[in-house]
């Protein structure tokens, strides 16, 4: 008698793989002021460099028979440099055209139009709001997020918000993650915090002046710095780890 085959069973699912983007259900916040804003004022600012200019080379072109004025050279270099400050804003503008900074229940996504990379919850000890006066009517304002593992150098979309500064309260690494953002993305950048990783809200917390610092690419360069682990005789973690 011949043995009967066993059914056939249905294919297992595969096993879950890393996250290759966002939840359809993230928030998404733009980072940057929107180009309708800043590119009239960066072609304003080229503007007026580039009457400067045309304004020093006539004294110095009109003082043909005798020795032109150091002060003509000096305002064609000082306005070639507003020139090149408003050039230099474009290229900013255009490249961050893109960038969010993304939330959901895995972690934080940062998405910068050509690379995008995630920070999970899990690897952080805190996430804090700073934010620092510059002169009289500016207000600078980051995201901070602080891990207690190491920090990737050579993550292209991560390497450019590594910072190496003093923290604000003992426990917390030196070396972390600082996300320049623009005033209005305040509220909803907190909100998201909030909803997805309350035990890791460290608040709002008022630096020193000029606060918001620049990527250590020469310690990129030299291997250094790697860890996002506190220095010796702090202990890791913090509030919500």
């Amino acid at each position: 008698m011949p043995i009967p085959e066993p059914p056939p069973q249905p294919p297992s699912d595969p096993p879950p793989g890393p996250p290759t983007g966002p939840a359809p259900d993230a928030v998404a916040v733009r980072t940057t002021h929107r180009a309708s804003r800043t590119v009239p004022i960066a072609l304003g600012v080229i503007a007026v460099g580039l009457l400067g200019v045309a304004g020093a080379v006539s004294v110095i072109v009109g003082e043909q028979r005798r020795p032109p004025p150091a002060a003509g050279y000096v305002g064609v270099v000082l306005m070639l440099g507003l020139v090149a400050l408003g050039v230099l804003a474009l290229v900013a503008t255009y490249k961050a055209r893109r960038a969010r900074a993304l939330f959901d229940a895995r972690g934080f996504w940062w998405d910068n139009g050509r690379a995008r990379a995630l920070v999970p919850w899990e690897a952080l000890s805190g996430v804090a709001v700073h934010w620092s006066r510059l002169g009289r009517g500016t207000t600078l304002w980051s995201l901070e997020l602080y891990p207690h593992g190491p920090v990737d150098r050579d993550d292209p979309a991560l390497w450019p918000l590594v910072r190496d500064t003093d923290p604000p309260e003992p426990g917390l690494p030196r070396v972390h993650y600082q996300l320049p953002f623009r005033a209005g993305a305040r509220e909803p950048i907190m909100a998201a915090v909030r909803q997805h990783a309350p035990a890791l809200w460290l608040g709002e917390v008022r630096r020193p002046p000029g606060h918001i610092g620049r990527a250590n690419r020469r310690g990129r360069r030299a291997g250094a710095p790697r860890t996002g682990r506190p220095e010796s005789g702090q202990q890791p973690g913090g509030p919500g780890a």
